[in-house]
């Protein structure tokens, strides 16, 4: 063990705890990150309203926030936090789709069809996974996923194979 023993040391390195417990914690703080910052600007990606929908805080959340989310996710989680920063905005806009079509929807706003929501939702998905890689760089740059130890190879090399003699060919 290197002079980190205190975690717990996977395939990638040292780690601060077991990966399903970083992946409750980095779930659950990505779905609350996600509503919170969907409430602060007052979007709901759900409603059309007309062009006057696509504003600053609609641009916003949907390219900065999940980028941002994306971010806090990788860093909790570590080594392939990319892959579990998709599920937090679409569990996220999955909830918020299914009772704004079962509650009453304001004067003026439609309910997207669903292959328009669906476009959104895949790129709410996208844009937090690549926030996800950025948040496994980050952490990989504060500590490293190979704890900075040299490992040495585990196999044998191949024999030189002389060209002229042992390989079958006479010149």
């Amino acid at each position: 063990m290197s002079k980190q023993q205190k975690g717990s040391t996977t395939a990638v390195g040292y780690t601060w705890g077991p990966y399903w417990m970083r992946g409750v914690l980095a779930f659950v703080v990505g779905v609350a990150l996600y509503e919170a910052c969907m409430q602060l600007l007052g979007v709901q990606l759900e409603f059309f309203s007309g062009l006057g929908t696509f504003n600053i805080e609609w641009i916003v959340a949907m390219s900065i926030v999940p980028v941002a989310v994306g971010v806090v996710i990788g860093m909790i989680y570590g080594f392939g936090g990319k892959y579990l920063a998709h599920f937090p905005p679409a569990i996220d806009m999955l909830w918020h789709f299914q009772h704004a079509s079962t509650a009453d929807i304001p004067s003026n706003v439609h309910l997207l069809p669903w292959g328009l929501w669906i476009m959104f939702v895949i790129l709410q998905m996208e844009f937090c996974a690549v926030g996800g890689f950025i948040g496994e760089v980050l952490i990989r740059k504060r500590r490293a996923w190979d704890n900075g130890e040299i490992r040495v190879a585990d196999s044998e090399p191949l024999p030189e194979d002389d060209a002229e003699t042992e390989s079958g060919r006479s010149v």
